[in-house]
């Protein structure tokens, strides 16, 4: 009994001693993208094998003769490989090119794609907790983000939202937020992660080839591959039941189909705490997009629609109650590029229509709104320069019309109210061009200059900029200068302004193995109707891979912002820091956990109050100085499982918990009805979500 004990030891010990792995990662020959479920397993041996992870890596253990042995490769789709057994590998699968026709993607890519800041692709966005899935709010994961208020709408180092500039195919998209507030916070973004192949980030000189935006540039781009095969995907989740499917037409274009209903029920009954101010939302949505190309035309359009309901509790010292508010949105984007001569002709067309509506106490109103865009544009590219020069005409339109409460301080059901009806047009029509000459393999310029057109009662602005790019190894360099100009309407009031902006930035990085770190500094100078504010500061980031399994990320974000109003400034903040931690513990697993801290905001203190014997109320009386709330932090844990149920099925079970340590971030202060009294206005409490993708 002993000899067979000690028999099965040393087979153990020789097996473990002689044993290793090896780990690698399969990707997209054509979009770097990794592939999720690809199987990867031994010629000689295919009971040992591996599936790839939600980023496309796998891990083998082998042993005895295995290192001398070769790996297959495959994916639905795409061309089988065999491949050396090797640690590290990086496998590129090409997909599979479909008989027939030849096909010519007319596609280019932005002009100005150098001098970017970052990159978000699908994956990132599905595998970020922060994200939610969803593509603005992984965009507040980055360092040049300075969004205060937990929200979809984007601010890019110390700007308003309002001057962000939010592009889907080329075509400005307004009011891309859901569940959006009388103050414009958003929760989510209405754009569905589905149908989006790439998220394209210009925190600093946005370019020109993009108009009407003064502070920074998301350029969302839509997928244009052609499948092999039709796909679906089925989310269920506590907030969101969603199904998708993309159909093959023939092997030029596809169609996809996506729907989702968000329900507050099931959500609200896990978080019942953090949401009771919350009494219910729902939204509904439905989209197709047709995508497709030939030697002779390259196209996309995009039909959107979506309905959404949200009441909360609504808390003011002279009235406490229900919120009611509805939106109804539709758009419809279309972007064809067609070969002319030595370049490309692209046609961008946007239409938008929404109706909003509101009411609470005695108050009730509607919002309407139209948006007409048109671009055309003419690219020239090759190896030494590239020209792109166009025109657009942005057209924007608002509608309200209902009552509203006379004085801020009573919106009792019994305080005056006032009809109100306006109605407010923008009309943007601009001329540009824009030239990047490559002066070297290292070193690209770029410049570019954006005229307006005035069609009415508009000043006229000539808005410029200057680009340079140096890459060496693995430094890059950006520097860029530029002037801004933008005309547009707020959001959900409908009034219109105007904003200026002069910045200039730098971004340096190095990215080496699996290091990856940056530096940015900028210098804004800008001004929105008359009221001038500066934004300056730093940005360093950096991200380390220690290994297959454990990676992590941090940044911290340096501003020192002000405006000339007597109102606070909401991006009035010393720092601003960002943490992210991801460990892959087993096959198919990946845990994340996410930092975010930052000083707190700005508030004016109510010293005083006056009472008011006509309307029977209290106002609030302020003090000049500004006072600052505490500091903010959040940190939020994810977790994620693959399961390869077959060649053609694999399902994504995902949990998470927002606010962990369940902080009391404070948002402000509500008072009673005299002021005597404040209480805490928080933002999101410990909040648990749960879900699955099954992809088939």
């Amino acid at each position: 009994m002993k000899r067979t004990v000690w028999i099965y030891v040393f087979l153990l010990a020789s097996q473990l001693l002689f044993s290793q792995s090896i780990s690698g990662k399969i990707v997209d020959a054509e979009s770097s993208e990794p592939l999720i479920g690809a199987h990867v397993y031994l010629m000689n041996n295919w009971r040992k094998g591996a599936i790839t992870d939600i980023e496309g890596a796998f891990t083998i253990e082998l042993t005895g003769n295995d290192s001398n042995d070769s790996l297959i490769v495959s994916y639905v789709g795409f061309r089988e490989v065999v491949v050396p057994v090797s640690d590290d590998l990086i496998v590129a699968l090409e997909a599979i090119q479909v008989e027939g026709e030849t096909v010519v993607v007319t596609a280019k890519p932005l002009i100005a794609e150098e001098f970017k800041y970052m990159e978000i692709k699908k994956i990132d966005i599905y595998t970020n907790p922060a994200a939610k899935a969803d593509p603005l709010l992984a965009v507040n994961s980055l360092p040049s983000s300075t969004t205060t208020d937990e929200s979809a709408n984007i601010s890019l180092r110390g700007s308003s939202p309002i001057e962000t500039g939010i592009f889907f195919n080329n075509v400005p998209i307004y009011d891309g937020v859901r569940y959006s507030q009388l103050n414009g916070i958003g929760t989510f973004s209405i754009f569905s992660t589905a149908i989006i192949k790439s998220v394209t980030v210009f925190p600093g000189n946005p370019p020109l080839e993009f108009g009407n935006a003064t502070s920074g540039i998301i350029s969302m781009q839509s997928d244009d591959r052609i499948l092999g095969d039709n796909t679906n995907s089925l989310v269920i989740s506590l907030a969101n039941i969603g199904f998708s499917r993309e159909q093959r037409i023939n092997e030029n274009q596809s169609l996809k189909i996506f729907s989702n209903w968000q329900p507050s029920g099931p959500i609200k009954l896990v978080n019942e705490e953090a949401l009771e101010e919350i009494k219910s939302f729902t939204s509904n949505d439905f989209g197709v997009y047709w995508y497709g190309s030939t030697e002779k035309i390259n196209w996309k359009l995009l039909s959107y629609s979506v309905t959404e309901g949200y009441l909360f509790n609504f808390k003011h010292p002279s009235f406490e109650g229900i919120f009611d508010q509805s939106k109804r949105r539709s758009f419809l984007i279309s972007s064809v590029e067609i070969p002319w001569g030595k370049g490309t002709v692209s046609i961008n067309n946007g239409l938008s229509y929404s109706v909003g509506n509101y009411a609470y106490s005695n108050v009730a109103f509607r919002v309407k709104k139209k948006d007409i865009f048109g671009g055309l544009n003419y690219l020239i590219s090759n190896q030494k320069y590239s020209l792109k020069s166009g025109l657009s005409y942005d057209y924007r339109n608002s509608v309200v019309n209902g009552n509203f409460h006379e004085v801020f301080y009573a919106l009792g059901p019994d305080h005056p109210t006032i009809s109100f009806k306006e109605s407010a047009d923008v009309k943007v029509f601009d001329l540009y061009g824009y030239f990047k000459y490559f002066l070297s393999n290292k070193v690209t310029l770029g410049t570019g200059l954006r005229k307006n057109i005035p069609l009415d009662d508009s000043r006229s602005c000539l808005s410029s900029q200057a680009n340079m790019s140096f890459t060496e190894n693995t430094w890059t360099i950006t520097v860029g200068t530029g002037v801004y100009h933008k005309r547009g309407l707020y959001e959900n009031t409908g009034e219109p302004f105007e904003a200026k902006n002069e910045q200039k930035s730098i971004d340096i990085k190095r990215e080496k193995g699996g290091l990856e770190i940056s530096l940015s500094l900028f210098d804004k100078r800008g001004e929105i109707n008359s009221v001038k504010y500066t934004a300056k500061g730093a940005e360093l980031f950096t991200n380390y891979r220690f290994n297959s399994k454990l990676r992590a990320s941090a940044s911290i974000t340096l501003l020192d912002a002000e405006n000339d109003s007597e109102n606070n400034f909401a991006y009035d903040l010393s720092y601003f820091f960002r943490g992210n931690l991801s460990y892959s513990p087993g096959r198919m697993w990946t845990i994340e956990s996410t930092l975010v801290a930052r000083e707190g905001t700005t508030y004016s203190e109510i010293t005083s109050t006056r009472f008011d014997t006509e309307l029977n109320v209290y106002e609030p009386l302020y003090v000049s100085e500004t006072n600052r709330l505490s500091a903010y932090s959040n940190i939020g844990l994810s977790i994620s499982k693959i399961f390869a149920v077959s060649d053609e099925m694999n399902i994504i079970a995902f949990a998470s918990l927002n606010n962990v340590f369940d902080s009391e971030n404070l948002r402000g202060y509500s008072y009673n009805f005299d002021y005597s009294e404040r209480g805490n206005n928080l933002y999101s409490r410990r909040t648990g979500y749960m879900g699955v993708l099954i992809n088939f």
